[in-house]
């Protein structure tokens, strides 16, 4: 800001030095108060190997681990219905993991994002769009919404990284509980919990970009986010105790 000033009035910086200070001083409690948060509210990042960044936390670890399963894998991800899901216990070793279930959606009609050079509006916005994660616990409460889609992947990552077969209690647990897919109130409940957390969260952070800069531009309209907009239902991990 001081360089700025300096070449914009050719004089010596209109800002003084205790104003500078001042300035400073607030982005560190800024700072302090991330760091507060994180170790409140993510998971344990030093169990997970990850090192605390006050940058926002990069994905290009989970799409260096995605490109090399699709190799691996393409044929039968391509062969995949929608609607996938599986049951899974939550981890002992981490309490920000309770029962409840991680929907992941798809913005209907949207298959693709923007180029490196040129990332769409919505980009801004979701950096996973058009797919977006939520995930609720089942008291109806959204634990992490699809603004923290490194949070939720790394709960995917933990619970489900390594397992080759499906748990077969939980797997029948939930069978006994929706009278096999056929009572499936209490989800469907959590599901809408889902996409409201995701129009709210979608309008707020588009507000909050109008608010940002001339910079930001906001998405058009097909691909916002609404009450009643059209998403499809990619896959849902339901995150059930063991009560055997």
């Amino acid at each position: 800001m001081a360089l700025v000033d300096l070449s914009a009035t050719l004089e010596d910086n209109v800002l003084k030095n205790e104003e500078i200070e001042d300035i400073i001083s607030d982005d560190l409690r800024y700072r302090d108060k991330q760091l507060l948060r994180l170790k409140d509210e993510v998971l344990d990042l030093e169990d997970l190997g990850d090192s605390v960044s006050l940058t926002e936390f990069t994905l290009d670890d989970f799409r260096l681990e995605l490109l090399k399963y699709i190799e691996a894998n393409r044929a039968a991800l391509e062969a995949a219905p929608f609607g996938l899901y599986t049951c899974v216990p939550p981890h002992p070793d981490y309490k920000v993991i309770g029962p409840g279930v991680i929907f992941c959606f798809r913005l209907e009609g949207r298959r693709g994002g923007a180029t490196a050079a040129k990332p769409a509006p919505s980009e801004s916005i979701n950096p996973l769009h058009p797919y977006f994660l939520v995930y609720v616990l089942d008291d109806g409460n959204v634990r992490f919404g699809f603004a923290h889609p490194k949070q939720i992947l790394d709960i995917y990552r933990i619970l489900c990284s390594g397992k080759a077969e499906a748990y077969g209690q939980i797997c029948n647990l939930f069978d006994q509980q929706t009278n096999h897919g056929s009572d499936m109130k209490a989800y469907d409940a959590l599901l809408q919990k889902a996409v409201d957390s995701l129009a709210a969260t979608f309008r707020k952070r588009a507000a909050s970009g109008l608010q940002s800069g001339r910079g930001f531009i906001l998405p058009n309209a097909q691909e916002q986010v609404h009450e009643k907009t059209d998403l499809e239902l990619v896959t849902w991990l339901v995150i059930e105790e063991d009560k055997a």
